[in-house]
């Protein structure tokens, strides 16, 4: 009886706190969007910012506009005590923590950071903002809900919530979030996150209506032996795009790292420097959804379409590198496009024609995959954007290929690689990661035998013998830690005292080493005991076994386990 009341609870739990995440990201994601484009609408519409030239009409209101963004998240960073902005490289290092924490302030500040750059006509995208808004609300929901799951399926349910709204794609939000962000599938996670999912989806349809798809495609598919080559022949070439993309954010914020006294101007360089560039190329700035479609119809020469991948590109990597704050997944997909664009039209010229879509489309899903790591999601995406099952199968070949000679070259995903600046191997997995988070200090502390710098050996050898151990510490009179003697010293010392046969360079441990440094440090570890001293290495803050770090570490390796069986 106790057991059917458990899974009712459960199943109670995982509908409610799905609904509520699902409720709350399908009204976030189409607020956001909706007032991204009135704002975007609202900027192109001030004929007071047109100027004419020749027979042309420029309108200066990017200038403007974005010089207001900087201006605005600089206050709001100030204002909100945040150093770095959040975005789905958080999410993914939260959802892998022993005790994930978004604090909610940030998660909300990016956001905002990001809405005001977009609505200001930045070249960045809004999906990775509201992906990582999702795990903010996410582990925000998760306070008032005193259930038996774990942080990172909440953080989960916001994420497939994110996706589901933002794309109108449920079934790609449910594979995102386990692909991207929790990189592991239980049952225990699958139903809230499925049911956050769909609900982001029912919520957007039922508030706002029916979403069409997103691509107005003309052409069919030819036959899957006919362009399986062609596909074979472009994978790699998205990949090498979808690197220089990721390189050029790379390189923009290694730069701005070491501006030093010049960072606080670099918002505004960005700012300027993009504003004047969508002066003369407008379908770079913004959300970007109509010059994709443009592109996807041929609306655009071939030459355009060049102009237009280099300045997405240069000015999505100035934006994101100089602290205009956006996701790169919508460029990504932007790039893709232009990359197929272009594609298609070097195909052409060797008699391949009739299949310009499905290689643009193709182009856009490759690398798309290849900057988030979510190959997976990306083909769901295709298809259910599409509503094309053919073009999500053509679109298949590319975007595997492509995500492989990505990996190769750059890694799993633009997101790692931004964890891996701060030191953060997830290629390592779930397991080094918590290892890294316990402290050493959370080891089972042992007894130890305390001398002070004026113990004789004799002295010290019959206090180690009563209290049975083959090492001893040394404390002087303020209290700090003098050196280590074992028991074959205090015999050597005899009746001198025991500091002038202290051990010679002994394996130490700081209270801020963590349990995978500890590992590291001990692997050649031959004694009794190991000291663990204060950050300044002034004091002894407590003694442990090898088996105690060991128990600690099996203990880190049980609690994980558990996670992948959930």
């Amino acid at each position: 009886m106790l057991a059917v009341k458990n899974i009712v609870i459960e199943l109670i739990s995982a509908v409610l706190c799905g609904v509520a995440i699902g409720l709350a990201m399908a009204i976030t994601a189409n607020a956001f969007v909706e007032a991204a484009v009135y704002a975007n609408e609202y900027r192109n519409s001030l004929p007071w910012l047109e100027v004419n030239f020749g027979s042309s009409t420029y309108s200066l209101s990017s200038i403007f506009s974005l010089l207001l963004a900087a201006l605005l998240i600089t206050w709001l960073r100030k204002w909100l005590h945040i150093s770095h902005w959040q975005g789905p490289a958080d999410s993914i290092y939260a959802a892998h923590s022993e005790d994930p924490t978004i604090e909610t302030s940030k998660g909300l500040g990016s956001t905002l950071a990001a809405f005001i750059v977009i609505s200001g006509g930045g070249s960045v995208g809004q999906y990775g903002p509201l992906v990582h808004f999702g795990s903010t609300i996410g582990l925000f929901i998760k306070k008032y809900f005193r259930v038996q799951m774990t942080p990172d399926i909440f953080i989960g349910c916001g994420v497939a919530a994110a996706i589901s709204a933002g794309f109108n794609a449920p079934l790609a939000g449910v594979i995102f979030a386990h692909e991207a962000i929790l990189r592991h599938f239980s049952l225990r996670a699958i139903a809230p996150i499925f049911i956050a999912s769909i609900s982001a989806s029912a919520f957007d349809e039922y508030f706002f209506g029916a979403t069409q798809n997103l691509f107005d495609l003309s052409q069919s598919i030819p036959p899957l032996n006919d362009i399986l080559p062609m596909f074979i022949a472009l994978g790699p070439i998205f990949a090498i795009v979808a690197v220089i993309f990721m390189y050029s954010l790379r390189a923009a914020s290694i730069f701005a790292e070491r501006a030093d006294r010049y960072r606080p101007l670099l918002p505004f360089i960005a700012a300027l420097t993009c504003g004047m560039v969508g002066v003369i190329f407008p379908e770079i700035l913004g959300l970007g959804i109509e010059p994709i479609n443009d592109l996807i119809a041929g609306n655009f020469s071939y030459s355009k379409a060049g102009f237009l991948l280099i300045a997405k590109i240069s000015m999505t990597a100035l934006c994101i590198g100089f602290g205009l704050f956006g996701g790169v997944f919508s460029p990504a997909l932007f790039i893709g496009v232009a990359t197929g664009s272009l594609a298609a039209a070097a195909l052409s010229l060797f008699g391949y024609v009739g299949a310009e879509q499905i290689i643009i489309i193709s182009g856009m899903a490759a690398v798309g995959a290849s900057v988030i790591g979510a190959p997976l999601s990306s083909v769901l995406i295709v298809l259910e954007l599409t509503g094309s099952y053919d073009y999500a199968v053509a679109a298949m070949v590319a975007v595997i290929i492509s995500t492989l000679v990505t990996y190769r070259i750059f890694g799993l995903s633009f997101f790692d690689r931004q964890l891996l600046d701060r030191g953060i191997d997830m290629r390592l997995g779930r397991e080094s990661i918590a290892l890294s988070q316990r402290p050493v200090t959370a080891c089972f502390a042992s007894d130890y035998v305390r001398l002070d710098s004026k113990t004789s050996g004799d002295q010290a050898f019959e206090l180690m013998k009563k209290a049975g151990m083959m090492e001893s510490y040394i404390i002087n009179a303020a209290g700090e830690y003098e050196g280590k003697v074992d028991i074959f010293g205090a015999i050597s010392a005899s009746t001198n005292s025991v500091l002038d046969f202290i051990v010679n360079e002994p394996t130490t441990l700081s209270e801020d080493d963590s349990l995978q440094t500890a590992m590291t440090k001990t692997v050649d570890f031959v004694g009794e005991s190991i000291p663990i001293l204060s950050a300044d290495k002034k004091y002894l803050k407590a003694v442990v076994s090898e088996g105690s770090i060991f128990q600690a570490v099996i203990d880190v390796q049980h609690a994980v386990s558990k996670i992948g069986r959930a």
